[in-house]
């Protein structure tokens, strides 16, 4: 996977979702990525959702990457970081 395709899949997860949810990635590796999740979503139902919503954003600009949700943890009452696995390789550009 291109860094730059996970990149913009933040920045439109973003767009569309911020204030109630806003992404930040923290590590990106060959296969397995990091994304801290923010935000007063944490308070609704339907968590799970709101972290699954960054694999549909990839895999828009991307769709032949399969990214899924490895696990995830609460930081905090507002943040969630999230693991994620791709098929594909993360290439730095």
């Amino acid at each position: 996977m291109n860094i730059e395709i996970l990149r913009e899949a933040i920045k439109r997860y973003n767009r569309y979702r911020s204030p109630e949810a806003t992404a930040r990635l923290l590590e990106a590796k060959e296969r397995i990525f990091a994304v801290e999740f923010s935000g007063s979503f944490c308070l609704t139902c339907g968590i799970y959702d709101w972290l699954e919503d960054l694999i549909y954003e990839i895999r828009e600009l991307d769709p032949e990457l399969h990214a899924e949700i490895s696990s995830w943890r609460w930081v905090s009452d507002e943040i969630i970081v999230a693991e994620f696995k791709c098929s594909k390789r993360m290439e730095k550009t």
